[in-house]
C-alpha cells in the first residue's frame, strides 16, 4: 500500500470517526439535552418508584379491609345458629383467603419495579458520562427538539399524574377560572 492509499484509508477513517461522534452527539440531545425542562430519565425512575408506593399502599389497605370482613365474618358465625348460613360464612372466609393470596402482588411488583428502576439509573449514569466525554457544550449547542425536551405530543403537553408534592393545590385550580 503506498502512502497516497495509507493517507486515504486514514482520511476515511477519521471521517468516519467524526460523523459517528456526531450522530453520538445528536442522539444524546434527543434523551439528554442539558436545556431539557424535564430529566425523563429521572421522572420515569420517579414515576415508577410513585407506582411502587402507590401498590404497596393499595395491597396494605385491601389486606386491612379484608381481615375486618373475616373478623366480622367469624363473629358473626359464632353468632347465627342457623344451619343454612354456615355455607355462606365459610364461603366468605374462602373468598376473604383469595384476596389475601391475591394481595401478595404488590411484592413481586415491588420488585420488579425496583429492578427497573435500577435499570433506569445505570443507562442514565452512562449517559452523563457520555456527556461529559462528549461535552456538555457541545451537547447544548444542538437543536433540541421541543416535542421530546418538553414531554409534547402535538399542542398536548404529557403531565400527569403529578407526583406526590408536585401536584396544583386548589388555589391554584382556583385562580385558573378567576
Amino acid at each position: 500500500m503506498t502512502s497516497d492509499q495509507q493517507y486515504q484509508a486514514l482520511e476515511k477513517e477519521i471521517v468516519g470517526l467524526f460523523n459517528n461522534i456526531q450522530r453520538i452527539k445528536h442522539e444524546l440531545a434527543s434523551v439528554k439535552h442539558p436545556t431539557a425542562e424535564h430529566d425523563m430519565f429521572g421522572s420515569a425512575a420517579d414515576q415508577l418508584n410513585a407506582i411502587a408506593a402507590e401498590t404497596t399502599d393499595a395491597a396494605h389497605e385491601i389486606m386491612e379491609a379484608a381481615e375486618a370482613i373475616d373478623a366480622v365474618n367469624q363473629q358473626l358465625l359464632k353468632q347465627i345458629k342457623l344451619g343454612g348460613a354456615r355455607g355462606y360464612f365459610n364461603e366468605i372466609g374462602e373468598n376473604v383467603s383469595r384476596i389475601f393470596e391475591a394481595c401478595s402482588f404488590h411484592d413481586i411488583t415491588g420488585q420488579r419495579l425496583s429492578k427497573i428502576v435500577r435499570t433506569i439509573n445505570a443507562v442514565e449514569g452512562a449517559l452523563n458520562s457520555l456527556v461529559v466525554i462528549v461535552g456538555k457544550d457541545s451537547i447544548a449547542a444542538l437543536p433540541a427538539d421541543a416535542e421530546a425536551l418538553n414531554r409534547m405530543d402535538g399542542d398536548i403537553e404529557l403531565a400527569g399524574p403529578a407526583l406526590e408534592g408536585e401536584a396544583l393545590s386548589q388555589d391554584d385550580i382556583d385562580k385558573l377560572f378567576d
